[in-house]
């Protein structure tokens, strides 16, 4: 991000993880027998690199094996505080790892947010949700906004 001077925007999200169930983890993917799990590796390899200095053999990602849960929880985000990386040198690796630990910070700080407040959701089970958005015509409120940045 710094050598582009890009603005990096931290976005906490909760949620998807509860909404399905993990049938094989990725690394499991790549080590199934019979052929399976070297098929997996190479149609991963024709995936394009996320970062622009890394080699798609070095960056492999396996997606794991998901089946979607048959009530999914309700998702949460929240966008953290914006980090300019125009003052940021890309090559020193002082700067980049106080940069690379606050953006860290920030991030876990939205997840823990959220943590907390999803606990005060009056809608957070799906069932009581969908019948309250049934019956009303309109989406179910969440948690008071005053539960974050507390």
């Amino acid at each position: 991000a710094a050598r582009f001077n890009a603005t990096i925007v931290p976005i906490s999200a909760i949620g998807a993880a509860d909404s399905a169930n993990i049938l094989i983890d990725a690394p499991d993917i790549l080590n199934l027998p019979f052929g399976l799990g070297e098929r997996a590796a190479n149609n991963t390899r024709n995936t394009i690199a996320a970062r622009y200095d890394a080699n798609e053999n070095e960056e492999l990602f396996q997606p794991p094996l998901v089946v979607p849960k048959l009530l999914p929880s309700r998702h949460y985000f929240v966008f953290g505080e914006a980090f300019d990386t125009t003052y940021i040198g890309h090559k020193d690796k002082e700067q980049c790892a106080k940069l690379y630990s606050d953006v860290k910070t920030e991030l876990r700080r939205g997840l823990d947010d959220l943590l907390v407040a999803r606990e005060k959701d009056p809608f957070k089970d799906t069932a009581g949700r969908l019948i309250y958005e049934r019956v009303y015509g309109k989406s179910a409120p969440s948690f008071p906004i005053d539960e974050l940045n507390k």
